[in-house]
């Protein structure tokens, strides 16, 4: 209870510290509290909005991370953006942090903590972000949940606010190595105003996690899925189209 209680505070202090958030889910990916001790992953993730005023909009994320111990993996980021008639190019590159926690007596829950800074590289601001990180497994079932404040560090008007958001997923193991289900990303408001009408996105989803032995002990991960806009992501865009590609190893 001591890590989950020192959990909340980081996010509290996150958002008292006075971005306009991306997309909710567009490059994101909904975290699970877990360390692998000594396995480096490389994942490359991306989606792209389809339909409506913004169709066309894509971010794809590369993410480099190792797991230091049972309890705490770093990560080095890009982020890169392409717009419609626009070339593709380097948003920004951030450093992130993942910390097990431990598990909720009696609940059986999984708790994490995630943070990140994030530094924007065409004009802009650097980008806080901390996540509190939830799992729970009942036999083939794992319900994920992650509880989000991002806070841009900045002083032009209008950018001062930190945002809160979610993303959550639930799946099954409907065959071996292979998981189904749903996900959802969305906004929650702000430390001015919780609530109201914000974009929402929601769909299915799909896993497939192989070993092949060309690998060499290896393991490769994809990911696909289409999120329906709902809210006020409704006004610009019918949904997005998410891919992730993911191999990991211990070295």
């Amino acid at each position: 209870m001591k890590f989950a209680i020192a959990a909340i505070a980081t996010a509290l202090c996150l958002s008292q510290a006075g971005h306009a958030a991306a997309e909710p889910g567009l490059g994101g990916k909904v975290y699970d509290p877990y360390v692998r001790n000594g396995v480096t992953e490389v994942e490359i993730r991306g989606a792209r909005l389809t339909g409506g005023s913004q169709g066309g909009d894509t971010t794809t994320v590369v993410e480099l991370e190792k797991g230091l111990n049972d309890r705490v993996s770093l990560a080095l980021v890009g982020e890169f953006e392409k717009h419609p008639r626009e070339d593709a190019k380097l948003d920004s590159v951030g450093l992130e942090g993942v910390v097990y926690l431990g598990q909720i007596p009696n609940l059986g829950v999984d708790t994490g903590l995630y943070l990140e800074y994030e530094q924007r590289l065409h004009n802009e601001s650097g980008v806080g972000e901390a996540k509190l990180l939830f799992a729970k497994t009942i036999e083939r079932f794992q319900g994920l949940l992650n509880l989000i404040a991002e806070r841009q560090f900045t002083n032009r008007p209008g950018e001062k606010a930190t945002e809160f958001g979610y993303a959550a997923s639930a799946t099954w193991e409907v065959a071996t190595g292979l998981r189904a289900g749903a996900e959802a990303f969305g906004d929650l408001g702000t430390n001015h105003r919780l609530g109201g009408r914000n974009p929402h996105y929601i769909g299915p989803t799909a896993r497939w996690e192989t070993r092949p032995d060309w690998l060499g002990g290896g393991e490769l991960e994809l990911q696909a899925g289409y999120l329906f806009a709902a809210g006020e992501a409704r006004d610009y865009t019918n949904g997005q189209l998410r891919l992730n590609l993911e191999f990991e190893r211990r070295f």
